[in-house]
């Protein structure tokens, strides 16, 4: 079922693949801070705010925290995904742009500067207590963070670089195969 899911204006989400929805329904209730049921403009900023306070970021590392996500929220492509109003409206405006080239630059683009951010200090590369700064700024279970870390560090040096964090939270979002091990976000929820 995977991408031969029709991407008509009318998507209904009991087309969409489920290993898929589980995945994205682990990112919303990741994002959803404020636990409306969709990770809205609001919540992206706590996450911003946890990520600073978690990784002690001043100046310009605070600065491009803050902006990268406002941007997300507020400019291109992917500023739908955070206005939806509901769950539901949510999963389909991602399945609608997981493939879009825009969104999905935007979408490397966060990443590689959430990387830049937490990283500032180092040479480049992400160690497992960087990691664990992003980690414990998005509150996920420190059980599944090593896991998660040694999926990314694709040549097995102990470091992760920004191409490898970047690319494994797009491929986490737009994969639908239901055999991945990608965990970005930690363990999927049940749906």
């Amino acid at each position: 079922m995977a991408d031969s899911v029709n991407i008509s204006s009318n998507i209904q989400i009991r087309q969409l693949p489920l290993t898929w929805m589980r995945k994205i329904i682990t990112a919303i209730q990741c994002f959803d801070k404020d636990k409306d049921g969709v990770a809205g403009p609001e919540d992206h900023m706590v996450v911003a705010d946890n990520l600073v306070r978690e990784g002690n970021l001043t100046g310009e590392a605070r600065d491009d925290m803050y902006r990268v996500f406002k941007d997300y929220c507020d400019l291109g492509a992917s500023q739908d995904i955070p206005s939806s109003i509901s769950l539901a409206d949510q999963l389909v405006s991602i399945w609608k742009c997981k493939d879009n080239p825009e969104t999905i630059e935007i979408w490397l683009n966060i990443f590689s500067k959430i990387f830049e951010c937490l990283c500032m200090d180092s040479s480049g590369f992400m160690t497992f207590d960087n990691y664990m700064i992003f980690w414990n700024g998005m509150s996920l279970d420190k059980r599944f963070a090593r896991m998660q870390f040694d999926y990314m560090d694709t040549n097995g040096d102990g470091l992760i670089s920004q191409e490898e964090f970047a690319n494994a939270s797009v491929e986490f979002t737009r994969n639908t195969d239901e055999t991945t091990l990608n965990r970005f976000l930690g363990p999927l929820i049940n749906y």
